[in-house]
């Protein structure tokens, strides 16, 4: 087997120039070959390459297409373009895309290798840095906390991430399932592999099974090229199905049967394709009272029920606040080039006193929200500006607000919650309709 940095793919639709070319690099590379836009993305999946030589004409699609999909499910592959008849503009919209560099062919062998040696390089440069990077967020080894809560998912978490079951994280909106779920994924032997995730809510049965299958060219009405689907991008690797309660039952169906034989086909299509991906599926609802309900198959919830988690809310790990505190701003700050200021005792205590309906992710906008206006190097309680859900106000004896509430206009008010109930079901306007007990259609004219 060769070393981390050896994975290389060769997509070109001449059988002579990809002979000639795994033949050459054999010794120094892994190679895989493909001569299609359709066997690359599987090949993609499949093999994990770190490096991709790209042809810019293929027979079902052009290489500038290509570079842009790959480009969406990997951040550290690199692409080297290559082609016949090379046009500047060809050049320039790779390059615009993320390709490393672009042969013109018929190209020096000594030049290829000596292209290959140095992308290698840089690639090792690059994960490195997405690594430091990803340390600094504190998103490499553990969820951030010393609550009891959290200090059993943290010591759990490297036994969960070697099996290969399925996961079935549980929690509110902004718990940090999706943080979750990509910590399983690098911890996991498919760590090398795609991490691929879609959010389910508000998607039509067509367009999920679209998304979800892929589908042949002609499928349906404007699919006018072949499509593949997320199952053939995460190849061995990691499917992660936010707000999976949202999927209309017969796609519940048919990822039963993709999970269960590991084989599917795209919508319109007749060959079996192969599902070796891990599915980490998450859900804010209560799937077994789903099921009850017959809202959500008994048979896709007992095969997703192998390991299940919950994310506790965190009004209910208050400990970890400060810690949290910290973890979010010191990325914030970094991105904003500045040094991250001090949060004053007051400040803390007016995030103590707030019951978080929208969780982290919630906490992390107002942060971010004081940070963009902060003048000194101290937050203090006036830079925190936290409008949304329903918080508990401090009330004199009398009942009556303290001196903390300010009043306002009622449409003011009204459209705050409107748009903080919207954020605090990430966006999805249906749950956040039947949270407030109002119609979608009177949901759209308050944020109007």
């Amino acid at each position: 087997m060769s070393d981390l940095l050896s994975r290389l793919l060769i997509v070109d639709d001449d059988p002579q120039i990809t002979a000639g070319l795994a033949a050459l690099l054999e010794d120094d590379w892994q190679v895989r070959v493909a001569s299609t836009g359709r066997e690359a993305i599987v090949a993609f999946g499949e093999f994990s390459p770190d490096v991709v030589l790209l042809d810019v004409s293929l027979p079902d699609t052009t290489g500038i297409d290509l570079l842009h999909q790959l480009k969406m499910y990997s951040e550290t592959t690199a692409v080297i373009m290559m082609s016949g008849g090379g046009s500047v503009d060809r050049v320039i919209e790779s390059m615009k895309l993320g390709a490393e560099t672009f042969l013109q062919k018929p190209f020096d062998y000594d030049t290829l290798l000596a292209t290959l040696e140095t992308v290698r390089r840089m690639i090792s440069t690059r994960r490195e840095l997405l690594a430091l990077k990803r340390n600094e967020a504190g998103q490499v080894d553990r969820i951030p906390g010393i609550s009891p809560s959290v200090q059993h998912l943290n010591s759990i978490l490297p036994q969960i991430a070697r099996a290969p079951s399925p996961v079935l994280i549980e929690g509110e909106s902004g718990t940090g399932k999706g943080v979750m779920a990509r910590l399983i994924h690098n911890r996991s032997p498919r760590a090398r592999a795609p991490f691929v995730d879609l959010n389910c809510a508000g998607l039509s049965k067509e367009l999920l099974e679209s998304e979800l299958f892929g589908h042949e060219r002609g499928a349906f009405t404007n699919a006018t090229n072949t499509k593949p689907g997320l199952f053939e991008i995460a190849g061995e690797g990691t499917l992660f199905l936010d707000e999976i309660g949202e999927m209309e039952t017969t796609v519940q169906a048919r990822l039963l049967k993709a999970l269960e034989e590991k084989r599917f086909r795209r919508v319109g299509g007749i060959r079996d394709l192969r599902a070796d991906f891990r599915l980490i599926a998450a859900t804010n609802r209560d799937l077994g009272s789903e099921v009850a309900a017959g809202r959500f198959r008994s048979d896709l919830y007992y095969r997703l029920n192998v390991v299940r988690l919950r994310m506790p809310p965190l009004r209910e790990r208050m400990e970890d606040l400060p810690i949290l505190v910290q973890e979010l701003l010191r990325p914030l700050a970094k991105e904003m080039g500045r040094a991250v200021p001090k949060v004053s005792a007051n400040a803390m205590k007016k995030l103590e006193r707030y019951p978080w309906p929208g969780n982290v992710r919630e906490l992390r906008n107002v942060l971010e929200r004081a940070l963009l206006t902060l003048a000194e190097d101290q937050v203090r309680s006036e830079d925190l500006i936290i409008e949304g859900g329903t918080p508990q106000l401090a009330s004199s004896a009398d009942g009556l607000p303290t001196e903390e509430w300010q009043i306002r206009p009622l449409d003011d008010l009204i459209a705050r919650y409107v748009a903080a109930a919207v954020e605090a079901t990430g966006g999805n306007m249906r749950k956040a309709a039947r949270a407030l007990q109002i119609s979608p259609s009177t949901l759209y004219a308050r944020l109007k």
